[in-house]
């Protein structure tokens, strides 16, 4: 009775959490395939340090909501450091990305030439922007309630006792 309670009460933070798998899962593939063009290169350090930073934060909330939020159960203090950590690097890539879209939008000139260096109509081109902002805004607001849910469920972080 009381688990379907928390259900009912997280349903929306729960709800983020599964579009933000989605994109978390689009990242995995942004990665993928910029290996493939690019082969081991150097400059995509940065790249995959943030994917991989979006994916261990969406699969770490998914454990923390579950367990915690949901169960009612504990986790270790290090997964909430990790969830910390990775939530920090998600959300300055989500507003920074989202920084760079608005301002990029606004310029026409610079659509027009991407437009047509990758043969793809400019409403696209804007739509496929627009789409992506709403994805880091949700990835944003996601980060910002697990934040605030980490120091809610602060007494459900435990780290095992080691028997003397």
């Amino acid at each position: 009775m009381m688990e379907q309670e928390i259900k009912k009460q997280f349903w929306g933070y729960r709800l983020l959490g599964i579009i933000d798998t989605f994109i978390a899962v689009l990242f995995l593939f942004v990665v993928l395939i910029n290996f493939a063009v690019m082969g081991f290169s150097t400059s995509l350090l940065l790249p995959v340090f943030i994917s991989l930073s979006v994916l261990l934060y969406v699969n770490l909330a998914t454990v923390f909501a579950r367990y915690v939020m949901v169960k009612g159960g504990y986790i270790r203090y290090r997964l909430k450091d990790w969830i910390k950590v990775n939530a920090y690097v998600t959300l300055t890539y989500a507003i920074l990305v989202i920084i760079l879209i608005s301002w990029k939008l606004n310029d026409a000139h610079f659509l027009k030439e991407v437009s047509t260096a990758v043969n793809v109509p400019v409403s696209l081109l804007v739509n496929v922007c627009i789409f992506f902002v709403v994805c880091m805004a949700l990835l944003a607001l996601h980060v910002l309630l697990t934040l605030r849910y980490l120091r809610r469920f602060a007494d459900h972080f435990r780290d095992p006792e080691i028997p003397s």
